[in-house]
């Protein structure tokens, strides 16, 4: 299994890999989307998508967002809000993503992109308000909460996901075979439930699906890499 924000961000973060993140693996399937939420500390007065674009846009480079560090998924994901929308916030990253919620919780930040798994008991408790998810489909744990394309910015769309991947050159039977078990595995319901329990989102794909969503994330962590300014020695 493989994690997309490694796999494909650390292409574009460090200066030379002993693999090739396109060629040296053959997609097989996903397994499951790492959806964010775009949640705000109650003391920041929105409730809205749009209405946090227009607080940010009358006060530039003032609210402060909270990530779990340079180049990390929820940086490169307020990165891109930030380019879209035309807005101008404040990064302040933390050591990991419990130190970001945790930020956010003290008011150390105003906002934050976090893994729904993450913000989602204090979203409930009601110490935490979530306005926009950032995937291209609403999140099962938190039905009623927009996705951030459809409140104010259409067309974004930010999803690490978890995935399958074999040696490249394995055979195409084969990887057909292991696509359609895991594929078969996802709708079984313990396993549905098992992710449900961790606030994830099961995704089935096609190999073919699958390797053209890792080529799009492949340019698009690129250019937001490029843009934060981002990297590993």
């Amino acid at each position: 299994m493989v994690q997309s924000v490694t796999h494909v961000g650390n292409a574009h973060l460090y200066k030379k890999l002993p693999y090739d993140t396109l060629k040296d693996f053959a997609p097989v399937g996903m397994l499951t989307g790492q959806m964010a939420v775009l949640t705000v500390h109650p003391s920041l007065p929105v409730k809205t998508v749009k209405e946090f674009i227009a607080l940010a846009k009358a006060r530039p480079n003032e609210i402060l967002y909270s990530t779990a560090g340079n180049g990390s998924i929820p940086h490169l994901s307020m990165a891109l809000l930030g380019s879209m929308a035309g807005i101008q916030l404040v990064h302040v990253p933390y050591k990991g993503g419990g130190p970001q919620v945790i930020a956010l919780l003290a008011g150390e930040s105003q906002a934050s992109l976090a893994t729904v798994a993450s913000v989602i008991v204090h979203i409930e408790s009601g110490r935490l308000r979530a306005i926009g998810v950032s995937a291209a489909q609403r999140a099962n744990a938190l039905p009623d909460v927009p996705t951030i394309a459809e409140a104010g910015v259409p067309g974004y769309e930010m999803s690490p996901w978890i995935g399958v991947f074999a040696p490249a050159g394995t055979t195409k039977p084969v990887i057909e075979r292991l696509n359609a078990e895991i594929n078969k595995a996802l709708k079984l319901p313990d396993v549905a439930q098992s992710l449900s329990g961790q606030a994830l989102d099961p995704w089935t794909s096609t190999p073919e699906e699958f390797a053209a969503r890792l080529k799009t994330d492949y340019d698009k962590y690129a250019q937001l890499i490029k843009l934060t300014g981002a990297k590993i020695d």
